[in-house]
């Protein structure tokens, strides 16, 4: 986990009201096309996402201290 003022990058979680989160912002049709990816179809789409791709190494979910839930993903990839 990694923590700043404002934000804390920390692992996703495997639950459904992370899930409900995720699908919030990731079935938007102008979010997932510039990132490379299609809009999520559903929360369990957005789940499935969580329980694999999200589930790689250095995968993060960027959460808002304010809100106290997720706002984005972040990855670091090592050459």
């Amino acid at each position: 986990m990694i923590e700043t003022e404002r934000l804390i990058l920390r692992p996703w979680q495997e639950s459904e009201s992370e899930a409900e989160i995720l699908y919030r912002y990731a079935s938007d049709p102008a979010i997932g096309p510039v990132a490379g990816w299609a809009p999520h179809t559903s929360v369990e789409n957005s789940l499935e996402i969580i329980r694999t791709v999200f589930a790689a190494p250095e995968t993060y979910a960027v959460v808002l201290k304010e809100i106290g839930e997720p706002i984005g993903s972040c990855g670091i990839m090592f050459a």
